[in-house]
C-alpha cells in the first residue's frame, strides 16, 4: 500500500474518531478555552481601567515656584468694623473655599462612668435633650444589691453604736453611785476616828477598854471599805475608757459604712447616663444589650452618645495654601450650604490651624457661625466666602485699617515657553499632583536669580516643569526626576 493511501486512511480514522467522540472537544473547551477567555477579558478590563498607570510616568525636572512676602504697604487693606454694621458682610470677597459644619468648639461625649450592659436607650440621633436628661441606662440589679448590702452594714454599725451608748451610760451611772458611796464612807471614817479619839481621851475610867478597841477596829474597817469603793470606781472608770475606745472604733466603722453607701448610691446613679449639656444627639454608640467598658483600648468603648449645642456651630474650611496668606483671625466670612441654598450665614474666623495639610496642600480654618439655623447638622458640606473685613467691637464703626499679608510668585525662567513680551506659557502639575496641564501666565519685570515674577496664572505651592520637552502633552503622567516613584 502506498504512503498516500496510508495518510488518507489515517486522516479518515482521525475524523471518524473526532466525529464519534464530540465530548472530547467539549472537555478541551471547558478545561482550557473558558479560563483562557476569562483571563483575556480580565486583562482587557485592567488595561482599560489602569492602562496608563501600568506604564511608567515620564521623569521630568519639577520645580516649586518661589514665593516672597509682598512689600510693606503693598498688601490689601482690610477694614475692621462692627459685627452689627452693614459694612461687615457686604465687603468684597477675597476668595472662597469649601468645608463642612461641625460643633463649636468640639462635640461633647456622654460616657458611661461604670462598666455594664445597656438596659434601655431613651433617645435617638437628632433628638433634643436637656442638661441632666437620662439618655440611656445600664442594668442595675447588681448596683441595687450592693447598695442594699452597704445600707445593712451601716444599720448594724449604728445599732452597735446605740448599744455602746447604753453601756457607756450605765457605766457612768455606776461610777456616780460608787462615788456617792465613797463620800458617805469617807464621812463615816471621819466620825469613827473622832469617836476613837474621844474614847481614848476619856481614859479607862470613863470608857471601857473594850469600847476603845472596838472604835479603833471600826475606823480601820471603814478605811478598808473606802479602799474597796475606790477600787470599784477605778475598775468602772477603766471599763468606761474601754467603752469609749470601742465607741471611737464604731464611729469609724459608721463613717466607712456611710462612705460605702454613698459610693454604692453613686454607682447606682451612674447606671443612668445623663446628658452633660442641653443640645442635640449627634451620634449614638449603643443599643440595648451592648456592653460598655471602662479602660479599654477602644476610645469609644464607654461612649454612649456624641452631643452638640445647635446654637454653637462652626465651619471647618480647608483653604488652599495659595489663598491662605489672606486669612486673619477675626476676618468676616459668609457661609453657604446646598442644604439651605437660600440662606447665607454670617461667620467670623476664630482659629487658623498651626499645621498645613501636606497631602491636600491646604490650611484648616475654623469659622464660627452667627445664629446658626436649627436645621443645620454637623458634617453638612458648606462653602465659605472670606471677606475683606475684620469684625471689631460691637457698636463701633470702621475703627481701623490693617494690611493683609500678600505674596509674590516667581517662576523659573527655564520653565517658560513661547515667551512674548509679558506673556508666556508653562507646564504645571494639576490638582492630582500626577499630571501636567498647560497654563498661560502674565509676567512682570521683576527678576531674581533666574526667576521672574508671575503676576497672574500661578499660585503659591504650584510645581512647574523646568526645561520641558517638546513632545510633552496635556494630561501626561510625570514624576520628579530626582525621585524613585
Amino acid at each position: 500500500m502506498s504512503l498516500e493511501k496510508l495518510g488518507s486512511l489515517s486522516r479518515k480514522s482521525t475524523a471518524v474518531s473526532e466525529a464519534s467522540n464530540p465530548s472530547g472537544a467539549r472537555h478541551w473547551l471547558a478545561s482550557y478555552g473558558i479560563p483562557v477567555g476569562l483571563l483575556l477579558g480580565f486583562l482587557s478590563l485592567m488595561a482599560i481601567l489602569f492602562g496608563e498607570r501600568l506604564l511608567p510616568a515620564r521623569e521630568l525636572a519639577l520645580v516649586n515656584v518661589m514665593t516672597l512676602a509682598e512689600d510693606p504697604g503693598a498688601g490689601r487693606a482690610v477694614a475692621s468694623v462692627s459685627a452689627t454694621s452693614e459694612d461687615a458682610y457686604s465687603a468684597p470677597v477675597l476668595f472662597q473655599a469649601s468645608g463642612w459644619i461641625e460643633p463649636d468648639p468640639l462635640p461633647v461625649k456622654a460616657t458611661a462612668l461604670i462598666s455594664g450592659v445597656v438596659d434601655e436607650v431613651f433617645v435617638l440621633e437628632g433628638d433634643k435633650v436637656g442638661k441632666d436628661d437620662i439618655i440611656a441606662s445600664l442594668v442595675d440589679d447588681d448596683a441595687e444589691l450592693d447598695l442594699a448590702t452597704a445600707k445593712a452594714s451601716r444599720k448594724v454599725a449604728k445599732s452597735r453604736l446605740a448599744s455602746n451608748k447604753a453601756e457607756q451610760d450605765a457605766t457612768q451611772a455606776r461610777i456616780a453611785a460608787h462615788k456617792q458611796r465613797l463620800n458617805g464612807a469617807e464621812a463615816l471614817l471621819v466620825f469613827r476616828y473622832e469617836e476613837a479619839e474621844r474614847f481614848e481621851g476619856a481614859g479607862p475610867d470613863g470608857v471601857p477598854q473594850t469600847a476603845i478597841i472596838e472604835s479603833r477596829q471600826k475606823a480601820v474597817a471603814q478605811g478598808s471599805e473606802i479602799e474597796a469603793i475606790q477600787s470599784e470606781i477605778a475598775e468602772a472608770e477603766a471599763q468606761l475608757r474601754r467603752i469609749v475606745s470601742v465607741r471611737e472604733q464604731i464611729l469609724g466603722e459608721i463613717t466607712l459604712a456611710e462612705t460605702e453607701v454613698s459610693r454604692r448610691t453613686l454607682a447606682l446613679e451612674r447606671t443612668r447616663i445623663r446628658s452633660p449639656i442641653e443640645g442635640r444627639v449627634m451620634r449614638l454608640f449603643v443599643q440595648p444589650g451592648q456592653q460598655r467598658m471602662l479602660g479599654s483600648d477602644n476610645k469609644d468603648s464607654a461612649a454612649i452618645a456624641y452631643l452638640y449645642d445647635p446654637e454653637k456651630l462652626q465651619a471647618r474650611i480647608d483653604v488652599p495654601l495659595s489663598e491662605a496668606a489672606q486669612l486673619n483671625v477675626g476676618q468676616a466670612a459668609r457661609i453657604r450650604s446646598n442644604f439651605l441654598p437660600d440662606t447665607v450665614f454670617r461667620g467670623v474666623v476664630t482659629r487658623i490651624s498651626g499645621e498645613a495639610d501636606l497631602q491636600r496642600n491646604t490650611l484648616q480654618v475654623k469659622v464660627a457661625i452667627d445664629s446658626p439655623d436649627e436645621r443645620l447638622r454637623p458634617d453638612m458640606l458648606c462653602r465659605a466666602e472670606f471677606l475683606s473685613t475684620a469684625i471689631g467691637d460691637a457698636g463701633a464703626g470702621i475703627s481701623e485699617w490693617k494690611e493683609v499679608t500678600a505674596v509674590r510668585v516667581y517662576v523659573p525662567e527655564s520653565a517658560l515657553m513661547e515667551k512674548s513680551n509679558n506673556v508666556a506659557e508653562v507646564w504645571v502639575l494639576d490638582q492630582s499632583n500626577e499630571r501636567v496641564e498647560r497654563r498661560r501666565v502674565s509676567l512682570d519685570l521683576d527678576e531674581r536669580d533666574g526667576y521672574i515674577r508671575a503676576r497672574e496664572g500661578l499660585r503659591p505651592g504650584d510645581r512647574v516643569v523646568a526645561n520641558p520637552p517638546a513632545d510633552l502633552r496635556a494630561g501626561e503622567r510625570v514624576i520628579a526626576a530626582n525621585t524613585n516613584l
